[in-house]
């Protein structure tokens, strides 16, 4: 869960924050949103990635179970190694691989080496981007908006395509269960909040300049880098080909 709220934080810092501009000012300036407003909007997003993360953690859980079924007795080639995750099955070390993968490839889009990965998703965001303006002029920008309507709106803002979400979101499937998958997705969530409150509650009033952002990006590759390095180092750890480690009782992979 560190390493999910680690890659929230250096995400937010220059993709999330570029990524989801449009996003703090559609729902901050049309609809209003302030004060107990902006916790409700980022409430009902973390919301969504909570749901997702239990979900895709079912998944995950469900085909450890018929891969581990499939295996058994026929090899313990595929056995899950001894030490501080001796529960991380091949399957799920599999999805830290792909997590890293993710990572790595998301550093060097931060760092403009490489494609955006949210290009492959530009019909998706299209349609979000006219959902959500239609909603927001819907209702009048003088009303004050209702705590379910900021809400559902958070709800709705998760669902926003976003690389750095599913390179989370195939850490939770690798948590092996409903529950952990929800708490990996918290975490990653609760990584996003500090700047993600800034930048709501700045719309209008805090214009940062390109200069500090592009100076941080090299700090958020980094960040973002480590964080595929663990998931790599996991991946390989629960195919047996490196050994496990932790610091106390605190695992790192």
């Amino acid at each position: 869960m560190i390493a999910a709220m680690l890659l929230g934080l250096a995400g937010s810092i220059t993709h999330c924050s570029g990524m989801c501009a449009g996003v703090m000012l559609l729902l901050g300036r049309r609809q209003g949103v302030k004060g107990w407003g902006l916790l409700a909007l980022h409430a009902g997003r973390l919301s969504t990635y909570t749901a997702l993360g239990a979900l895709v953690g079912a998944l995950g859980a469900g085909a450890a179970a018929v891969v581990g079924h499939a295996h058994h007795g026929a090899s313990h080639d595929l056995a899950p190694a001894p030490g501080p995750l001796p529960n991380l099955s091949p399957l799920a070390g599999a999805l830290a691989l792909l997590a890293a993968g993710m990572a790595a490839y998301m550093a060097l889009a931060l760092l403009g080496r490489v494609p955006s990965p949210e290009i492959l998703f530009a019909r998706v965001t299209r349609w979000w981007g006219r959902v959500a303006r239609a909603t927001t002029a819907a209702a009048p920008a003088s009303a004050p908006p209702r705590a379910m309507q900021t809400y559902l709106s958070g709800i709705f803002w998760g669902l926003l395509p976003c690389g750095m979400v599913l390179a989370a979101l195939l850490l939770a499937a690798a948590a092996g269960s409903p529950g952990g998958g929800a708490l990996t997705m918290l975490a990653f969530g609760l990584g996003t909040l500090p700047l993600g409150l800034g930048l709501t509650w700045g719309v209008g009033r805090l214009r940062p300049p390109a200069r500090w952002v592009m100076r941080l990006r090299p700090l958020a590759a980094a960040l973002v880098l480590l964080f595929g390095a663990q998931m790599a180092l996991r991946g390989l750890a629960a195919w047996g080909w490196v050994s496990h480690a932790q610091v106390g009782t605190l695992p790192l992979w």
